[in-house]
């Protein structure tokens, strides 16, 4: 009997249809996962935080408070940055007390550019050269941990009383690091050759650093900053003096913060 062929190729085309259907499913080419970023950051306040900074001048650590602004994390590029040093008898603990979180978050809120502040400590000695410590010590040991500019163009150090002092000796005598300085309430004269009162007569290229100087009413250093900018200006500086009720006090400084953040980020330019 001759076996039509009909069921025959029933059966093939159901066990072909069965293998293709078993058959594994080709794998589409891989594709990158895009990760997507946030693309605003919400944060509205800055935060202080704390470093040591490895110190030859002091053979130990030196603590610092560190204002980084809102966003740091998101923010593009390196952040201009502003050194505030404390007055005598004080230390890293000065500055935050005078609201230099508030103050900055406020200017940055108000459409200034994020900035870091840092306010070392390190107590003030007479076999401690303190200029040392700022130029060796600090800068290098901020710049390689922050990302901050290292530039003179996006640097200004400032500082209180006796702090004061320091900042004027140190941007007098290196011009070219920062691009302003400020003494308030500061100490300009120490009887040494170097200090700023007398660098105020024999510095040169100070004219390419903004120059601002404040003293209360009543601070018993009032007359001899008023003194320390007349000298400057008749070398023909451009330099900015203000006085008001005060004394040499905290109310006094916390009452100017925001107008000392203000006169060093006017003075910082913008990166390139």
């Amino acid at each position: 009997m001759r076996v039509g062929r009909g069921p025959w190729l029933s059966l093939l085309a159901a066990a072909g249809l069965l293998l293709i259907s078993c058959a594994p499913t080709p794998t589409a080419a891989p594709r990158l996962r895009m990760v997507v970023l946030p693309w605003a950051c919400t944060e509205t306040t800055g935060q202080i935080i704390t470093l040591a900074v490895p110190s030859t001048a002091y053979n130990q650590p030196v603590t610092a408070s560190i204002y980084v602004p809102p966003c740091y994390d998101w923010s593009p590029g390196k952040l201009p940055i502003i050194y505030l040093l404390h007055g005598g008898n004080a230390d890293e603990t000065q500055w935050p007390d005078l609201r230099v979180r508030q103050e900055a978050d406020a200017l940055i809120a108000k459409g200034a550019p994020p900035f870091v502040v840092v306010m070392p400590g390190g107590v003030y000695r007479d076999n401690v050269d303190y200029g040392a410590f700022v130029l060796k010590d600090l800068l290098p040991g901020i710049e390689g941990r922050l990302r901050v500019r290292a530039d003179g163009a996006g640097r200004a150090i400032g500082g209180i009383s006796l702090g004061g002092y320091w900042a004027l000796k140190i941007a007098f005598q290196n011009p070219d690091l920062f691009a302003a300085v400020g003494g308030h309430s500061p100490v300009v004269t120490r009887g040494a050759a170097d200090d700023p009162s007398a660098l105020a007569r024999t510095a040169v290229g100070l004219a390419r650093l903004q120059i601002s100087l404040d003293a209360g009413i009543l601070d018993s250093l009032h007359t001899s900053t008023v003194q320390f900018a007349a000298t400057l200006r008749a070398r023909g500086l451009a330099v900015t003096f203000a006085d008001g009720v005060g004394g040499h006090n905290r109310p006094y400084w916390r009452s100017h913060t925001a107008d000392y953040l203000l006169f060093y980020l006017n003075a910082l330019a913008p990166a390139h």
